[in-house]
């Protein structure tokens, strides 16, 4: 008898030792998603390299932050270029010049490499494997998408964060898609959507301020601005980051001056942006809306979390 009280009082005390390790395993997780995770941007430009330190902010952009914290841990950026040099902006996550795994420096300038952005976030059935979920084709939220809400300011009419939104300031890292230049495109999708909400509001929202899959942007003016087309979602961490940026900065113009180029940038005459949501599975940009095309290449060579 005492045996089987005994042996029973071990077994409960069992169950409530492996429940307490598992809530405090919860507990451990969900903690180590702080507020302000960290990435840490590897840039090349004509052999230097540049290192720069990214503060994100998931009380705003929560939805925007964890996807683009899954690509970060998916490589997606890894050996990726900026493509489109702006006048305030620097834009990449869209192009490589990767041949047989590595850069290839003997390519044209122009001869830019679609990333396969669909092949990455879906399996071989087109399913989307990314797990943090924001879109959806159907009303019914029954096939999710893999491209991300736009947590911005304008005409979305819903905020998953706090409500504010961060502004543009020297080194801004702010979400960039083309298809809001690209409105009314023959065959673009029209709608996408988000949860239901309980008022039973129509949860549909125009594709075009919904369509960012993996594209960004470095804001590199000096001046500070808003655009409520993009979500800004994270700040250069410290003086170094800006250090860093702005020596890049200085670096580029100094190549410009010692090559003595007109304009540092090439335009590309067939800007083609990719999207399954268009008819025919992509886009040509038109006029000042075409890819500004560094002459000399910037590379991302790495992307990484430092803190999630």
């Amino acid at each position: 008898m005492a045996k089987t009280f005994i042996g029973k009082a071990c077994k409960l005390f069992s169950v409530i030792i492996a429940a307490v390790l598992l809530a405090g395993c919860a507990f451990m997780f969900a903690a180590c998603e702080s507020r302000h995770p960290e990435i840490t941007f590897t840039i090349s430009f004509n052999d230097e390299t540049y290192t720069i330190e990214y503060k994100l902010d998931r009380s705003v952009a929560p939805q925007t932050v964890a996807h683009y914290i899954e690509l970060i841990d998916l490589d997606y950026f890894d050996n990726t270029v900026i493509h489109d040099y702006q006048s305030d902006r620097m834009v990449g996550g869209g192009y490589t010049y990767m041949v047989d795994d590595q850069i290839d420096m003997n390519l044209p300038v122009m001869d830019l490499t679609p990333l396969d952005y669909e092949g990455i976030t879906t399996d071989g059935n087109g399913n989307v494997t990314l797990q943090n979920i924001s879109l959806w084709r159907d009303a019914e939220c029954t096939q999710p998408l893999n491209r991300l809400f736009g947590e911005i300011s304008s005409g979305n009419g819903v905020s998953m964060g706090n409500g504010s939104f961060l502004s543009n300031s020297f080194g801004a890292l702010g979400t960039y898609t083309y298809a809001y230049k690209m409105t009314g495109e023959e065959g673009m999708k029209d709608f996408v959507y988000i949860t239901p909400s309980e008022s039973g509001a129509s949860n549909a929202r125009q594709y075009y301020r919904n369509s960012v899959q993996g594209m960004f942007y470095i804001y590199t003016s000096t001046s500070s601005s808003s655009d409520g087309n993009f979500c800004v979602f994270g700040e250069l961490k410290n003086e170094d980051s800006e250090t860093a940026l702005q020596d890049l900065r200085d670096a580029i113009s100094t190549y410009q001056e010692d090559e003595e180029l007109d304009s540092f940038t090439e335009v590309k005459t067939d800007s083609v942006v990719y999207d399954n949501m268009v008819g025919n599975g992509s886009y040509t940009l038109y006029d000042d809306d075409r890819f500004d095309v560094p002459q000399c290449r910037i590379i991302i060579e790495k992307v990484e979390v430092t803190k999630y």
